[in-house]
């Protein structure tokens, strides 16, 4: 049986441990490049934002998918700016297998920290959806649809009626829920590994 609920601050490494995994079979991806002590040191941030909400999905064998995101996209990049010296010390130990890494983590840095404007990765404001994610092994698969909704009622209910996020065009499988799920394709940026994003915004007055 597959419960739902809010995910605590003892969470963190389940977390990553799941994102990575995931991130792992989606195609161009880089974020599990950065090693599962840099993704547990980044949801321990991302479960102190105030403003930030993460659903869990789990059975009894323990998480099988979680939905991120945050009311404030600009104070969770705030809070990433602010940790960027021990998120940068958290990865040194990829970096030193796979020096190539410091280039696409500098980049990320100078986005973060409002450096560089003209490099886009995503939604900087406002609500945003983050990382959607299920165990590409775990049983009923469907009910990742059903956690992506459930994320999505929730803010619903907290009064927001358009909640933005990302995702890689080169994802087909989340791609294509997307646009089951009701996502309005707003418009795509080319991030700078040459990647193709489209930033999608989901109406919640739609969603029942």
């Amino acid at each position: 049986m597959i419960k739902y609920r809010l995910a605590k601050t003892t969470d963190a490494f389940s977390l990553a441990r799941v994102h990575k995994k995931c991130a792992e079979f989606q195609q161009d991806g880089f974020f599990h490049q950065l090693g599962i002590l840099f993704i547990w040191r980044y949801y321990k941030i991302v479960l102190s934002n105030k403003n930030s909400f993460i659903l869990l999905a789990e059975d009894q064998n323990g998480l099988l998918g979680f939905h991120s995101g945050t009311l404030k996209a600009e104070e969770h990049l705030y809070r990433l700016k602010n940790n960027r010296i021990s998120l940068f010390l958290s990865v040194i130990p990829e970096l030193l297998i796979n020096p190539k890494l410091f280039f696409e983590v500098y980049k990320r840095y100078r986005y973060v920290s409002n450096k560089n404007t003209d490099i886009k990765f995503g939604v900087n404001e406002g609500p945003r959806g983050e990382y959607w994610g299920w165990l590409p092994k775990s049983p009923n698969p469907i009910e990742s649809l059903n956690l992506h909704k459930k994320w999505h009622l929730i803010f619903k209910q907290l009064g927001v009626n358009f909640v933005k996020s990302e995702v890689d065009i080169t994802n087909d499988r989340v791609y294509k829920s997307i646009k089951i799920m009701g996502a309005e394709i707003l418009s795509e940026i080319i991030l700078p590994d040459g990647r193709k994003r489209a930033i999608v915004q989901y109406d919640l007055s739609k969603l029942k």
